[in-house]
């Protein structure tokens, strides 16, 4: 193991465009706290580029950074005297980020590893994004590539299905507004979209059977891989360098209106062989160079996706009734708990002029207070509620 110098005497640039937004902290008081976080990075060094490596792992530093404590920032970063400083330092939402200081830096085994130090400030949170405390399930099926061929290089095959798996374990670990239930073997077709699936869209149908709120449709829209390079007639070989680009969009389980899209990309050296099969599901891939990478790009798209879900309510449904119970898609999982109380809005599902469902929300003054909580449903009784007779399967259920 070999320390190095982090006192340097030439200035080290890293530039990097970071966008790393993550749930905001609760607070409970106006005023700032700080709080000293410390985070780890780490990054594989390919052909010998310590410079690529070092941006790596102070990049997944502060992706950690992002998903622990609520750093929000675009930033270009450099390194100075061991101290790292930046030139430019957007804070986007909630947390600000003070005296971030290189703690430490080690090279073992061609791995890289990095130690940052940080004081992050809490601040108010914006009143037009106000934080709640349930979570959302989303519905996670298998991924889609545009190109197949370029599933060809390193004969993923699974590579799809993989996609899915890992991510949705990212979101199971950091979101602080979701929860992903993760249907990799299922595909959506995406060249249905636009037709009617028993009368609903095909997201309305799926969030159905699976109880989830929304649906995460992912579409790798490049994989490719550049021309491997030797040098010094053979002796010397060069992993090349893969692309990574997919478009994530989300939609509403009730409406089936898509609410959010957006692209993310990176590239990382392949370090396999051409003809090598690779395994997509093994810790081999993902500790390589381009899995690491995929990863952090996963953490980024995350904290995307849990800015966009806490600005917006969530919503539950009603989805059985016997007698004066009722059952809402929404329990522990979600965040709720016995005692909880919900404002039930009146749901009518119209036909439109192609005979798919439009639904039509009508203001009511019911509410009701849940009395028994599983996994993923809560129950509550509404003998004596104000309209009870008008509450059906498939009213809506907001917490209040």
């Amino acid at each position: 193991m070999m320390q190095l110098n982090t006192v340097k005497t030439s200035l080290i640039k890293h530039k990097s465009s970071l966008l790393l937004c993550l749930a905001m902290l609760w607070l409970f008081s106006s005023a700032a706290m700080a709080e000293q976080v410390q985070v780890t990075g780490s990054a594989t060094i390919v052909n010998g580029n310590v410079e690529r490596a070092r941006e790596g792992a102070i990049n997944q530093a502060l992706n950690y950074a992002s998903l622990k404590a609520g750093v929000n920032f675009s930033s270009m970063q450099q390194t100075q005297q061991g101290q790292l400083t930046q030139d430019s330092f957007a804070i986007q939402r909630m947390g600000v980020a003070n005296d971030i200081q290189l703690v430490s830096e080690i090279i073992s085994d061609d791995v890289l590893t990095v130690t940052l130090q940080l004081e992050v400030i809490e601040q108010e949170v914006n009143a037009q994004c106000s934080s709640h405390s349930l979570r959302a399930a989303i519905f996670l099926p298998k991924a889609y590539i545009k190109e197949r061929r370029d599933l060809a290089y390193g004969q993923l095959s699974d590579f799809e299905r993989d996609f899915s798996e890992k991510f949705g374990e990212v979101i199971n670990e950091y979101s602080q507004y979701s929860f992903a239930r993760v249907f990799a073997n299922e595909r959506i077709d995406n060249t249905i979209r636009l037709t009617s699936y028993r009368g609903n869209s095909l997201p309305t149908w799926t969030s159905k059977v699976t109880d989830s709120h929304y649906m995460l449709q992912a579409e790798i829209e490049d994989m490719s891989t550049e021309q491997e390079q030797n040098y010094l007639f053979g002796l010397i070989n060069h992993y090349p360098e893969r692309q990574m680009r997919y478009k994530l969009t989300l939609f509403h389980g009730i409406s089936g209106e898509q609410l959010w899209h957006k692209s993310f990309m990176t590239s990382a050296p392949w370090q396999f062989k051409r003809n090598q099969a690779v395994a997509t599901n093994s810790r081999t891939f993902w500790a390589s160079a381009y899995g690491t990478k995929l990863t952090e790009l996963f953490e980024q798209s995350l904290t995307e996706l849990d800015q966009e879900l806490n600005c917006r309510p969530l919503l539950g449904q009603i989805i059985a009734r016997q007698g004066e119970r009722i059952i809402i898609n929404m329990g522990r999982n979600s965040g709720v708990k016995m005692g909880d109380k919900f404002q039930i809005v009146l749901q009518r599902n119209i036909p439109d002029r192609l005979n798919m469902m439009r639904a039509v929300a009508t203001k009511s003054r019911a509410t009701v207070q849940i009395d028994q909580v599983t996994a993923d449903t809560a129950t509550a009784n509404i003998t004596g509620i104000e309209m009870a007779d008008n509450i059906q399967i498939s009213d809506i259920a907001i917490k209040i």
